[in-house]
C-alpha cells in the first residue's frame, strides 16, 4: 500500500514544500531503502572523515533499552577538529542480544571501533558505574593492546583510557542522600498532591498566590521517582508558593493543618533545596557537549566534597545525616576518578598545577605533596609519550599568554573563592629559555580569571608556542566525563527507546538514531552559522526602513545583496524544514 493513501495530511504538507514528492507513489519498502542507502552513504563520508582528522577520539557508551525488552549499545564518538571545535557522532546504536556482561560489551565495542578503523587512536572511553563496566574496560584494554602496534598504542599504556561518568556518580550520591531525608521530602509531596489532585483547591491555592503578588502561571511540579531532579524542582516551586500555602491552611485549617509545613520545617525544606541545587548546577555543567568539560571535573568535584564536609559539621541533624550518607558514597567514587581528569585541569591555562595543590594541601595536608608529585609524573609521562611522536621541528617560539574572550562562561561550584585565586597567582616557580614545553607552562603563572574564557581558542592560539603540549590539549579536552545529554543525566531509569522506533528492526533503527545526530550535527557546522550570516544582511539594510523622515534610499548593490541574502536565507530554511520532515515522515511510517 502506497503511503498516500494512510498518510493523506502528511503527504499534503510535504506537497506544499517539495511538489516533486508525488512524482512516485512511495512504499515502505521504497522509504526503507532510500533511508539505508543515505545512511551508508553518509557512513562512508564520517570513515573517510575519520582517516583525514589528525588526532585521537575519545568514546562514550551508553545503554539503551526498548519496550520490547531489547537492549541496545549507543557508541558516540568525540573529537576536536582541525579548527579546535569540538565533535561528536554517534557511530553506532547496535542490538546486543543476553546480558550486557562485561565480556560482551568488550568484544562489541572493540569489533565496532576496528570497523571504523579508529581502535589504533583511542585516547579513552567514559562508561558509567556498572560493576559490568570494569570488567569490560579491562578486557578492551587489553583487545587493544594485542591488536595494536607499539607506535599506535593505547596512551601511556592505557592508564588514561577508563573514564567513569561524572553525572552517573553526582546521581547515586545524590539519591543516596535523599534516601536519609525522605519524612521532609515527603510531607512536601502530601502537600503538593492534595492541591493538584483537586481542581477546587489548586484554584483557592492560585487566589491566595494573587493575594501575597505571585506569579501564578509557575505551577507546581509533582517529583518522579526515578529522577531526583524532579524532586529538586518540586522543592523549588512549593518553595515559591510557600506564603500562598501559608494562607491557604489559615483559611482551611482542617485540611491543610497536618501536611503544611511549620515555618521551622520550611527552613528545612529550603535548605535541602539549596543542597540538591549544587548537584544540579554542576550536573547540567558537566553533561554539556558542546565545550569541553574534562577541564571542569576536578575542581567542581573538589567543591562538591568541601560542601559536604561544611554540611557534615552543620548543626542541623538532618542536613549532617544526610551529608554524611552522601560523603560516604562521594569518596568512594571520588577515589577511583581518573587521573585523565587532574591533568585535563592542568591543561586549563587557569589552572594548571596550582589547583591541584591547592585541593591536595586542603584535604591531604602534608602528604599532599606527595599525591601532587605522583599527578606531576603522570604529567611529566604523558607529555613524553607524545615528544616521542611530534615531529623533530616541533619547537616552541612566539609565546603568547593573552586570553582569549568568547561567551563560555566558567560555571563552576563556588566559583568566587578568594583563597584559591589567591594561591592561583602566587610565584609559581622560576623562568628561563632552556626550559622545554612543558617546564615552560608550568612556570608561567595562571592566566587571570576573567568572566568569558574559551579553552580551545586559547590552545589553538598557542600550537606554535607548545606544539607538543597543544596536542596533548587536543586529545584530553575531547573526553567526556558524562555518557548522557543533560535531560537524562538525573535519571534511575535508564535510555529508554519510544514505542515507534520499538517496532523497527535494529539495523533500521540504527540507521535512523545515527542519521539523525549526523544531520543535527551537519546543520550545527554549516547551516546555522551561515542562516545568521543572510540575517545579519538583511537586518542591516531593513533598518534603513526605521529611519525618521520616511525616506529610503538603497544602491542597486543593496537591493541586490538584500535579494540574495533573503532568499538563501529562507531557501536554507526550507531545506532544513524539508529534510527534518523526510526523517520524521521515514520513523513514522516504516
Amino acid at each position: 500500500m502506497s503511503i498516500p493513501s494512510i498518510y493523506p495530511s502528511m503527504i499534503s504538507l510535504l506537497s506544499s514544500l517539495n511538489p516533486c514528492v508525488l512524482a512516485s507513489q512511495l512504499t515502505r519498502v521504497t522509504i526503507r531503502k532510500e533511508i539505508m542507502e543515505m545512511f551508508l552513504k553518509e557512513k562512508e563520508k564520517l570513515y573517510a572523515y575519520f582517516k583525514t582528522v589528525q588526532c585521537r577520539f575519545s568514546a562514550t557508551i551508553d545503554k539503551w533499552t526498548s519496550n520490547q525488552n531489547k537492549s541496545y549499545m549507543c557508541v558516540t564518538i568525540h573529537w576536536i577538529d582541525d579548527n579546535w571545535c569540538i565533535q561528536k557522532r554517534i557511530v553506532n546504536f547496535v542490538h546486543v542480544e543476553g546480558r550486557h556482561t562485561g565480556a560482551k560489551l568488550s568484544e562489541t565495542f572493540t569489533k565496532l571501533m576496528v570497523k571504523w578503523y579508529i581502535d589504533k587512536r583511542l585516547f579513552a572511553l567514559t562508561l558509567d558505574n556498572a560493576a559490568a563496566n570494569e570488567v569490560a574496560v579491562k578486557d578492551i584494554i587489553a583487545d587493544l593492546k594485542a591488536n595494536t602496534s607499539a607506535s599506535s598504542s593505547l596512551v601511556c599504556d592505557g592508564i588514561f583510557f577508563h573514564v567513569r561518568c561524572a553525572c552517573h556518580i553526582l546521581n547515586l550520591v545524590a539519591r543516596d542522600g535523599l534516601s536519609v531525608i525522605g519524612h521532609t521530602i515527603e510531607n512536601i509531596r502530601h502537600l503538593v498532591l492534595a492541591v493538584k489532585g483537586s481542581p477546587l483547591q489548586w484554584e483557592e491555592l492560585m487566589k491566595r498566590a494573587t493575594e501575597c503578588g505571585l506569579d501564578t502561571s509557575k505551577g507546581l511540579s509533582l517529583d518522579v521517582s526515578t529522577r531526583w531532579n524532579s524532586t529538586n524542582l518540586m522543592l523549588r516551586d512549593a518553595l515559591y508558593y510557600k506564603a500562598a500555602f501559608m494562607r491557604l491552611k489559615s483559611s482551611d485549617c482542617r485540611r491543610y493543618e497536618k501536611i503544611t509545613p511549620s515555618p521551622s520545617e520550611w527552613s528545612m525544606v529550603f535548605r535541602l533545596f539549596q543542597c540538591l541545587k549544587k548537584f544540579f548546577d554542576l550536573t547540567e555543567l558537566l553533561s554539556g557537549i558542546l565545550y569541553p568539560t574534562a577541564n571542569l571535573f576536578y575542581r567542581g568535584f573538589y567543591e562538591i566534597k568541601i560542601l559536604l564536609d561544611e554540611w557534615r559539621l552543620s548543626g542541623d541533624g538532618t542536613i549532617s545525616d544526610m551529608a554524611i550518607s552522601m560523603s560516604k558514597k562521594f569518596n568512594k567514587y571520588r577515589k577511583k576518578s581518573s587521573t585523565t581528569l587532574a591533568i585535563a585541569c592542568f591543561l586549563d591555562p587557569r589552572y594548571k598545577k596550582r589547583l591541584i595543590e591547592f585541593y591536595m594541601r586542603k584535604f591531604y595536608g602534608h602528604a599532599s605533596n606527595v599525591r601532587v608529585d605522583e599527578i606531576v609524573d603522570v604529567i611529566k609521562k604523558l607529555y613524553q609519550f607524545y615528544a616521542t611522536f611530534a615531529p623533530s621541528s616541533s619547537r616552541a617560539k612566539n609565546r603568547s599568554n593573552e586570553p582569549v574572550d568568547v561567551d563560555t562562561s566558567d560555571l563552576l561550584v563556588g566559583n568566587e573563592d578568594e583563597e584559591l585565586e589567591s594561591y592561583l597567582y602566587e610565584s609559581s616557580g622560576p623562568n628561563g629559555d632552556d626550559l622545554n614545553e612543558l617546564e615552560k607552562y608550568m612556570a608561567d603563572p595562571p592566566l587571570s580569571f576573567n568572566g568569558q574564557f574559551d579553552i580551545l581558542s586559547w590552545w589553538k592560539n598557542q600550537v606554535d608556542e607548545y606544539p607538543i603540549l597543544a596536542k596533548v590539549a587536543r586529545d584530553l579536552l575531547a573526553v567526556q566525563v558524562s555518557t548522557v545529554a543533560f535531560e537524562s543525566a538525573f535519571s534511575a531509569g535508564g535510555c529508554v527507546i519510544d514505542p515507534f522506533r520499538s517496532r523497527l528492526d535494529p539495523e533500521l533503527v540504527e540507521a535512523l538514531i545515527c542519521m539523525k545526530d549526523w544531520v543535527a550535527a551537519s546543520r550545527r557546522d554549516k547551516k546555522v552559522g551561515s542562516i545568521v550570516g543572510d540575517l545579519e544582511v538583511i537586518e542591516a539594510l531593513a533598518s534603513k526602513l526605521n529611519c525618521e523622515d520616511g525616506e529610503v534610499a538603497y544602491s542597486d548593490e543593496e537591493v541586490n545583496q538584500l535579494c540574495i541574502s533573503a532568499s538563501s536565507f529562507y531557501y536554507k530554511l526550507y531545506s532544513s524544514i524539508h529534510h527534518v520532515l523526510v526523517i520524521r515522515k521515514a520513523c513514522m511510517t516504516v
